[in-house]
């Protein structure tokens, strides 16, 4: 046999082989496809016949040895995209991871934040309170100055009206005495009289 004819007749196995594997595999990936039931016997009697011609092939080893670097190679891509997959699940675990993180931090701060606005809230709250207490207190003690100086004028504009009443009974009392000394002085004046006036016709008798 040529060399020619050799090449061509291996890459002819070559397809066929491939093609063998994939009909050995292809019961398999079509029961994936399905549920764990399912079977089929045509594509298992295929697979058998594809079988039993590369076992008649001169070339049923490389054709073997194809089916399993392509298998190799299916597996590889397998572990690859396995890896892929990983890497992916990770980079996604690490971007969750670090969105709870900023969440939290923003809970943190907004908390934070709440807490200053409550303390705020309540310290102007205080003060105001306390100003009112402080008002209110001095509006009392208004109240009380106001009322003890309107005792004290009560009590001085008392002081002055009996102090005026004394004075106007005083003055009347003045006025009463001077009177009745008057009255006294005058009785004198007339009885001194009517002595001379009877002394006097006593001596003309």
């Amino acid at each position: 046999m040529s060399v020619r004819r050799m090449s061509r007749h291996y890459r002819a196995w070559i397809a066929g082989g491939a093609a063998a594997a994939a009909a050995l595999a292809a019961p398999t990936a079509f029961a994936e496809k399905k549920d764990d039931n399912y079977f089929d016997p045509e594509a298992l009697e295929r697979g058998a016949k594809a079988l039993r011609e590369i076992n008649k092939s001169p070339y049923a080893k490389q054709v073997i040895d194809l089916s399993r670097q392509q298998e190799v190679t299916k597996q590889q891509e397998g572990k690859t995209k396995e890896a892929e997959f990983k890497a992916q699940a990770a980079a996604y675990a690490r971007e969750q991871e670090s969105i709870r993180w900023e969440e939290q931090r923003k809970t943190m701060q907004d908390e934070a934040q709440r807490q200053a606005q409550l303390a705020q809230y309540n310290d102007e709250l205080a003060r105001k309170r306390q100003q009112g207490e402080h008002e209110l207190q001095r509006q009392r003690n208004q109240e009380l100055v106001s009322m003890q100086e309107q005792a004290a004028a009560r009590k001085e504009a008392e002081r002055l009206r009996i102090e005026q009443q004394i004075q106007a009974e005083r003055r009347a009392a003045d006025q009463h005495a001077a009177e009745l000394q008057k009255d006294v002085e005058r009785a004198k004046k007339l009885a001194e009289a009517e002595g001379r006036i009877k002394e006097n016709r006593e001596n003309e008798d």
